[in-house]
């Protein structure tokens, strides 16, 4: 009887063990694809466009405001502006009132880890190659305030994005 309560024991501490390593196999691969992942998404960088940047850098209150941004296709191939992300703080000093051509849809979202959050504005417009596509915001300065931020404008993807820092000062 001493021999089948060893030979027991053997199989449930064999059981454990391995239970035990893919345990430890499945965590170690979560950690490594979550961080690589996230290494990915923050690699993402736009390099088949040109951005112009068209960002006043001083206005008066109750003035309209005209924020134009420029992507220029360099690639072989189409691309499209998928969105432009605002952050919330810099929009604060403004009223957005249009956008030429218009939008097909905006939301908030805040960034992973709860730092800043952005007003995004989707447009959804295929530019061909060597082609260009001009976005006009119109609005009006509402309340005084030096606004900055970091702009994103976003291809073929809310994660392949062209980012400059902005900062106008309502007076």
């Amino acid at each position: 009887m001493e021999v089948s309560g060893s030979k027991s024991s053997n199989k449930t501490l064999i059981w454990v063990a391995g239970g035990c390593l893919a345990v430890l196999i499945c965590g170690l691969a979560v950690f490594l694809f979550g961080f690589g992942g996230l290494y990915w998404l923050g690699s993402q960088s736009a390099e088949e466009v040109n951005v112009a940047w068209e960002i006043p850098s001083g206005i008066g209150v109750d003035e309209n405001v005209e924020f134009r941004i420029t992507v220029t296709n360099i690639s072989p191939d189409p691309v499209e502006l998928v969105d432009i992300d605002f952050p919330t703080n810099y929009l604060h000093g403004f009223l957005i009132d249009s956008t030429d051509p218009l939008y097909v849809d905006t939301y908030q979202y805040s960034e992973l880890g709860g730092g800043e959050s952005f007003q995004t504005y989707s447009f959804n417009k295929s530019i061909g190659p060597g082609e260009s596509l001009t976005i006009t915001f119109n609005g009006k300065a509402v309340i005084r305030g030096d606004y900055g931020g970091t702009v994103a404008v976003c291809i073929n993807s809310s994660f392949n994005c062209k980012s400059n820092v902005i900062r106008t000062i309502v007076e």
